[in-house]
C-alpha cells in the first residue's frame, strides 16, 4: 500500500535524498558485502536486510526529483531483482513516475540508504505484480552485475501453506517510523479470483499498513511466499491506505490540508509468490513489458483481440433525431443537464470533480454498446463513457476514457467506489477534437472497454449482474464540459 507522503514528509524525504546524493562514496557503491541469501532455514529467519524501501520520484517546476510515494520490495537475486506492486512502480493519473530509487536496508534500528536508481522489468496491473531491476547508483553509473552480491531472499512455496501457518510481514508502513518493520500473523483463509483460482490471494491475520505494498510475506523458515498487495479498510473512515490525490477542499493546492483519498479492497492479502513467477522468469531474461489490463476475457465475453463486437439482436439503435426516444431531456440544474441538441446528445458537466449520466430505462444483463463522441466544449481531462448494470445511483459499472487519454473501468457498490481496472494511459486513446467510437460490452463477469475498435480495458467482476444501460460524462480539474453523443447500437453479444 504507497503512502503519499504529506508536505512535511516530501521536505524530509528530499532532505534525505540530497544527504544521500552528498555522502562519501561508501553509500553509492554497488553491492553489499555478502552474496549469500538474507535469509536462512533456521526456524522464526528474518531476511530483513532482502527488505527494500523504494520510492516513486517525479520532477517538480524547478527540475528536481521529489518522492511522490514509497513503497516497499524484496530483493530476489544477488544481481539486483526486485518483487514489488506494479502500483509502487508505475505512474497514476494524478502523477508520473520519472524515476524509482532503491532504499537498502542496512540495520534493524536506522532508516534504509538510498543507493540505487531501478528500471520496471515486468509489471501486470491485473495482478498488481512487478520486477524491477537495479540498474545505477545515484550518480548513475552502471552497476557491475557480476559484482553486485546483494542480499536477498529465497523464494517459497505458498501452495503448502494451510490455515494457522506462521506469516511475517517486514516492510515500511510508513508508520511507527522510518526503520524497517515487522509484523507477525498467521494464515487467515484464501481467496478466489478469476482467473487466478482458488488461492488468488493469501488472507492472513499479520498486521499491514499503508507503505507495506509490495514488501515481503514469509513463512516460517524466512522464504518469501506473498507480496502485500490490496489495500482495505477495517471499518467507516479507518482506511489503511489513504493518498491525497486530489485538491479535495478546493483551494487551488494539493496538500496536506486536503483529504486524503481511500482506495479499495479488503484488509491484511498478499499475493501468492507463485502467481509472480511467470514475471520473475521473462524479466531474468531481460524481457520487458507492463501489461495494464487483465489476462484476456473468456470466449463469452469476446474481447481479448482488436475490437468488441455483438452478433446478437440489435436492442438499441438511436441517433438521437428523435427527443423522445427514451432519455431524459432537460435544460437541468446549476451542476448541467442531458438533453437532446441538433440530433445529439448532450451532456453538459458544470462543476468540476462531478458526474452526469443518463439512463433510457433499457434493463439487460448482457449487452454491447457503442457510441460516437465528439466535444462540443472541451476543457481537456473530461470524461466520458458508458454505465452498464445501473440499478440506482450507488450501483452501477462504470467504463470510461478521458480527454487527455486515461482509461478505467469501475464500481459503485452499495456507494463504495472501487476501480476494477485503474486510470492507465494509452496511446490508442484520442486526445484531440474529432469523433471517437467508443464501444463497452457488459457480458456475464466480463467488462471490456474498446476505442476505435481497439481494446484499451478488460476485467472480470460478478457484484452486479443486470440493469439499465447508460452514458456518462463528468470533470475533474476544469469544469463546464459538453461532450455530444450519436448513432448509439446497443446489440445482444
Amino acid at each position: 500500500m504507497a503512502t503519499s507522503a504529506s508536505r512535511k514528509l516530501l521536505i524530509l524525504i528530499s532532505v534525505l535524498l540530497l544527504a544521500a546524493l552528498a555522502c562519501s562514496a561508501a553509500a553509492e557503491t554497488p553491492g553489499s558485502p555478502t552474496s549469500a541469501p538474507a535469509a536462512t532455514t533456521a526456524a522464526n529467519a528474518i531476511p530483513y536486510e532482502a527488505v527494500v524501501q523504494i520510492w516513486a520520484m517525479a520532477y517538480d517546476a524547478n527540475g528536481t526529483l521529489q518522492p511522490s510515494w514509497t513503497g516497499s520490495g524484496s530483493i530476489i537475486t544477488p544481481d539486483g531483482f526486485i518483487l514489488t506492486n506494479a502500483h509502487v512502480v508505475l505512474p497514476d493519473r494524478y502523477y508520473p513516475v520519472d524515476a524509482l530509487i532503491i532504499a537498502m536496508t542496512t540495520s534493524e534500528d536506522r532508516p534504509p540508504e538510498p543507493r540505487y536508481y531501478a528500471q520496471v522489468y515486468q509489471a501486470d496491473v491485473a495482478l498488481d505484480i512487478a520486477v524491477v531491476r537495479v540498474i545505477s547508483d545515484l550518480n548513475s553509473n552502471p552497476v557491475d552485475y557480476g559484482n553486485l552480491k546483494l542480499p536477498y531472499v529465497p523464494l517459497g512455496d505458498p501452495a503448502g501453506l494451510s490455515l494457522g501457518d506462521a506469516i511475517t510481514i517486514i516492510g515500511y508502513p510508513g508508520i511507527g517510523g522510518e526503520t524497517v518493520t515487522l509484523t507477525r500473523g498467521e494464515v487467515s483463509g484464501f481467496t478466489s479470483e478469476a482467473p487466478y483460482g482458488d488461492r488468488a490471494f493469501i488472507k492472513t491475520s499479520a498486521t499491514i499498513a499503508g507503505g507495506n505494498s509490495g514488501g515481503m510475506a514469509a513463512d516460517s523458515n524466512g522464504l518469501l511466499v506473498g507480496i502485500p498487495t490490496q489495500l482495505g479498510y477495517g471499518g467507516d473512515d479507518q482506511f489503511v491506505d489513504c493518498r491525497v490525490l486530489a485538491d479535495t477542499n478546493r483551494d487551488g493546492f494539493v496538500d496536506e490540508n486536503d483529504d486524503c483519498v481511500p482506495t479499495g479492497g479488503f484488509i491484511n492479502a498478499l499475493r501468492p509468490i507463485n502467481l509472480a513467477l511467470p514475471l520473475i522468469a521473462a524479466a531474468r531474461n531481460g524481457q520487458i513489458n507492463i501489461a495494464s489490463a487483465p489476462p484476456p476475457a473468456p470466449s463469452s465475453g469476446g474481447g481479448g483481440g482488436n475490437d468488441l463486437h455483438g452478433d446478437g439482436a440489435v436492442l438499441m439503435e438511436d441517433d438521437f433525431s428523435n427527443a423522445n426516444s427514451g432519455w431524459p431531456d432537460d435544460s437541468g440544474t446549476g451542476n448541467g443537464s442531458a438533453r437532446y441538441i441538433n440530433g445529439e446528445y448532450h451532456i453538459n458537466v458544470i462543476p468540476t470533480e462531478y458526474y452526469i449520466w443518463a439512463t433510457p430505462d433499457l434493463f439487460e444483463a448482457n449487452i454491447i454498446m457503442s457510441v460516437d463522441v465528439r466535444f462540443v466544449d472541451p476543457v481537456g481531462d473530461a470524461d466520458y463513457g458508458f454505465i452498464c448494470r445501473y440499478v440506482d445511483n450507488d450501483n452501477f459499472y462504470g467504463l470510461e476514457l478521458t480527454e487527455d487519454g486515461f482509461f478505467a473501468i469501475w464500481r459503485y457498490l452499495n456507494g463504495e467506489y472501487t476501480a476494477l481496472v485503474d486510470w492507465e494511459t494509452s496511446d490508442e486513446v484520442p486526445t484531440g477534437s474529432g469523433v471517437r467510437t467508443i464501444t463497452a460490452a457488459c457480458i456475464d463477469d466480463y467488462l471490456g472497454l474498446a476505442v476505435n475498435g481497439v481494446v484499451v480495458a478488460e476485467t472480470e467482476d460478478s457484484a452486479l449482474t443486470s440493469g439499465d444501460i447508460g452514458l456518462i460524462a463528468g470533470t475533474w480539474d476544469n469544469g463546464n464540459v459538453t461532450i455530444s453523443f450519436d448513432n448509439l447500437i446497443v446489440t445482444e453479444p
